[in-house]
């Protein structure tokens, strides 16, 4: 596999994760410390239990706003050294067939530790993210509760 294809089943494995509520496969897929770079801060995630409620609140802001499909859609990656990959993908979050916000670009570097990617930092261009919870900014079209049934 090169460098897009180990980036794109990371990437794949990490989003059914959360969606499936999984925190033994996030947490194998996160090195601490982990490096959180966005528009508004910058943070280190350094121990276990800020971990996981970053994992909670994002998995929980996910089922509030009924998200049906988390996908994020590799745009290019680089295999640095054999343990070490930097790339950048789109998020998509889709409820019902409708997006719940604009997609949104991301960089993330992968580390090969113990025979598992695993990331070690990560910047994304929302403006309004923080650790550990992402507040989605709603298209104004879009329904906060999700799809209408």
């Amino acid at each position: 596999m090169d460098a897009s294809d180990i980036f794109q089943v990371y990437l794949d494995g990490v989003s059914l994760a959360v969606m499936t509520d999984d925190w033994a496969t996030y947490r194998c897929a996160v090195h601490l410390p982990c490096h959180i770079i966005s528009h508004d801060e910058s943070k280190v995630v350094a121990t276990e239990d800020d971990l996981r409620a970053g994992f909670d609140q994002f998995s929980q802001t996910l089922k509030f706003h009924k998200v049906t499909d988390y996908i994020r859609l590799v745009e290019a990656a680089t295999q640095l050294d054999a343990g070490l990959i930097s790339g950048s993908y789109v998020t998509h979050l889709i409820s019902g067939g409708q997006r719940i916000m604009p997609p949104f670009r991301s960089q993330l570097t992968l580390r090969l530790i113990a025979g598992y990617w695993r990331a070690v930092s990560i910047t994304n261009a929302l403006a309004n993210s923080r650790w550990p919870l992402v507040r989605l900014a709603l298209h104004p079209d879009i329904n906060p509760e999700g799809p209408k049934e």
